[in-house]
C-alpha cells in the first residue's frame, strides 16, 4: 500500500546514510536521541581560520609613545610596553630608566627632604624634572613622589614637593630627543621651536650649560634658526657659551688647575667684558702667575741663570706690563749680562 511504503521507504534511506556517514553527530542524534555528541566531529563552518604566527599579536610601541602613555597616567599598559621593548632591546637606556622609575619607591629614591613649589602657568612635571632632576623623562617618579595620577594635568597654582638634594641620583642618560619627546609629546623630537626653547630654558635656569650647548646646536640646525628663531635663540646661546666657560673655569680653579681656569675665564671675558665674577677670577689668577713667575725668576737670577730669569719675568710682564717689581729685576739682570758679556770678551 502506498501509505506503508513511506515509512519503510524513509527509514531505508537513513539507514543508507548512516552506513555511508558514520561519524555524523546529527544522524547519530536521530537514531539515539540521548547519545553524546562529539563535538570534534561536528564541523563548524563559522569558527575563522586560525591566525598567522604573530599576526594577532598588538604591534609593540615605540618609546615615544610609551611617553605618551605614562603622560596620560596609564601606568599598567606602559609597564608591559616597557618590558616588550627590553625583551627586545636590553640596553635601551631610556626604556630602562622609565620602568625603573615605575618600580623603584620614590622617597628612597628622591629622599625625603623636599621644598614646596607652586606650579606656575605652562610649567609641565617633565620640565620640572630636567629643571631639578637632570632628566625630563624623569616626570615619572616626580609625579609618583607627588602622588599625581596624570602627569599631564598639571595646573596653575598647584603645590609640589621638589627633592632638596637629588644628587645622588646618576646623571640623566636619556637622549636629547627623548628629553624633548618628555618635554612635548606631540611634538616631533628634536624638531619643535617649543621644545627646543623651553628645553634650552630648563637647562640655563638648572646651570647645565655643557646640555645647553648641545641644545643650541641641535636648535640652529632648523632652517628658521637664522630668522625666525634667531630673536630668542641668539641670546640663550650666549648664556649658555659665558655660563659653560664661566662654570670650567670654576672647575679648574678648585682642581688646582691655574692654567686652563685662566683661559675659561678669559672666554667669559671675551663675550662679557662686564662679568664682575670672571673678571675678579681672571685678574686673581693673573696676579697670582705673574707673582710665581717673578718668584722662579728670582731663583734663576741668583743661580746666574740670566737667560732663564729674564724670559720669565718678560712673561710675567705679558701679564701685567705695570709689573714694577719684574721690570726692575730683569734690568739688572740684563745690566749684569752686559757686564758678563763684556768682561768675556776681554
Amino acid at each position: 500500500m502506498k501509505t506503508s511504503e513511506t515509512p519503510l521507504t524513509r527509514f531505508a534511506l537513513l539507514a543508507v546514510l548512516a552506513v555511508l556517514l558514520p561519524g555524523c553527530a546529527q544522524l547519530q542524534g536521530l537514531f539515539d536521541p540521548e547519545a553524546e555528541v562529539d563535538e570534534e566531529a561536528v564541523p563548524n563552518e563559522e569558527a575563522p581560520p586560525e591566525p598567522a604566527k604573530g599576526e594577532a599579536e598588538e604591534k609593540r610601541l615605540e618609546v615615544a609613545e610609551i611617553v605618551q602613555l605614562l603622560q596620560r597616567g596609564e601606568m599598567d599598559r606602559a609597564r608591559r610596553e616597557l618590558d616588550r621593548v627590553l625583551a627586545d632591546e636590553p640596553d635601551n637606556r631610556t626604556a630602562r630608566n622609565l620602568r625603573e622609575q615605575l618600580s623603584d619607591d620614590p622617597r628612597s629614591t628622591l629622599g625625603e627632604d623636599a621644598f614646596q613649589h607652586t606650579v606656575e602657568p605652562g610649567e609641565t612635571l617633565a620640565r620640572l624634572a630636567r629643571e631639578h632632576l637632570g632628566d625630563a623623562n624623569r616626570f615619572v617618579i616626580l609625579a609618583r613622589y607627588n602622588n599625581i595620577e596624570r602627569p599631564d594635568r598639571l595646573l596653575a597654582g598647584q603645590q609640589l614637593r621638589i627633592p632638596q638634594d637629588p644628587s645622588g641620583l646618576p646623571r640623566g642618560e636619556s637622549d636629547l630627543d627623548d628629553q624633548l619627546m618628555a618635554l612635548d609629546p606631540e611634538a616631533a623630537p628634536g624638531d619643535g621651536e617649543d621644545g627646543l626653547r623651553r628645553a634650552l630654558e630648563a637647562d640655563l635656569a638648572a646651570e647645565r650649560y655643557a646640555s645647553a650647548r648641545e641644545v643650541v646646536d641641535r636648535a640652529r640646525q632648523h632652517p628658521g634658526a637664522r630668522d625666525e628663531w634667531a630673536s630668542w635663540l641668539e641670546p640663550l646661546a650666549r648664556d649658555a657659551e659665558i655660563g659653560y666657560w664661566y662654570q670650567r673655569g670654576v672647575e679648574a680653579h678648585s682642581s688646582g688647575e691655574p692654567e686652563d681656569a685662566l683661559q675659561a675665564f678669559g672666554e667669559v671675558l671675551a663675550q662679557d667684558p662686564q662679568h664682575a665674577a670672571a673678571r675678579q677670577h681672571h685678574d686673581e689668577l693673573e696676579r697670582q702667575r705673574k707673582e710665581a713667575l717673578h718668584a722662579e725668576a728670582i731663583v734663576r737670577y741668583r743661580n746666574q741663570e740670566l737667560d732663564a730669569a729674564i724670559a720669565l719675568w718678560d712673561e710675567a710682564l705679558e701679564v701685567d706690563p705695570e709689573f714694577e717689581a719684574a721690570r726692575g729685576y730683569r734690568l739688572r739682570a740684563l745690566e749684569l749680562q752686559r757686564r758678563l758679556d763684556a768682561l768675556g770678551k776681554h
